[in-house]
């Protein structure tokens, strides 16, 4: 209770920390930690749900136009980090600063002109819920885990070097989040960033996040990064995993 209680007030917009009570340890890396953001605003805007808005558009308009090339930078990429030696033709998506400027233009406009800059872990953010989306369109369709689903991924492609045991944690805890409740996870991506139907749908999935903390280690989270965690696990479960119609989590 002490857990999810501390976990709404980060929801609602409240810094607060979140801690794991004494639970069995799950397949987590050594450190769990709320990546950097990487995606800037305009300072004038003051607008984060704006700039969440933006880079929602940001990903679906540069997906729809480079699918494969997308999928590529995914398969060789993690939630902290790229890994630029595997890019292939993805190199390209990357370095086409037409398309990034036409799509950070039409996203923006959209949102009202908040400016924006955006990094290339930044784009990967906004590409993995627009690939999940793509390939589960239905809001009342979401994805099913095999009744021998594994909790964590490890076929899941992690960029070796520094930010692995990064990486590692951070897929660890959204693979455990969408494993106990794929759902939930899904009705969270379905709803729009900053909106009342988001909140409702991420504490409608803060039992799930309180069972994947490991024990003694404490979190801080918000709409934002909760959001990130689940993109990052669906899309995983979707590409890596094996769906089908019989669920493997708890819900």
């Amino acid at each position: 209770m002490i857990r999810a209680a501390l976990l709404a007030l980060a929801v609602f917009g409240i810094a607060a920390p979140v801690q794991a009570q004494d639970e069995p340890e799950t397949h987590t890396g050594s450190r769990l930690r709320e990546k950097p953001e990487p995606m800037k605003t305009n300072p004038k805007s003051g607008d984060d749900t704006k700039t969440r808005i933006v880079a929602k558009r940001f990903g679906d308009c540069v997906f729809d136009r480079r699918k494969k090339q997308a999928i590529q930078l995914l398969s060789v990429s993690d939630y902290w980090s790229i890994d630029y030696s595997k890019l292939g033709d993805a190199e390209y998506l990357l370095n086409n600063m037409i398309l990034m400027e036409q799509c950070l233009g039409i996203a923006d406009r959209g949102a009202g002109g908040v400016g924006m800059t955006i990094s290339n872990t930044a784009i990967r953010g906004a590409l993995v819920e627009a690939a999940y989306l793509n390939a589960y369109k239905d809001e009342d369709a979401p994805i099913t885990l095999a009744a021998d689903a594994p909790e964590f991924l490890e076929n899941r492609y992690i960029v070796p070097g520094r930010t692995h045991d990064d990486a590692l944690a951070a897929a660890s805890f959204s693979d455990c989040v969408v494993y106990q409740a794929p759902a939930k996870a899904h009705a969270v991506l379905h709803t729009k960033p900053g909106t009342k139907d988001e909140k409702a749908a991420v504490m409608a999935i803060v039992p799930a996040v309180g069972k994947c903390i490991p024990s003694g280690k404490e979190m801080r989270l918000n709409l934002a990064s909760i959001r990130a965690f689940l993109a990052d696990g669906l899309w995983a479960r979707a590409y890596y995993g094996k769906p089908s119609e019989v669920s493997g989590g708890s819900e």
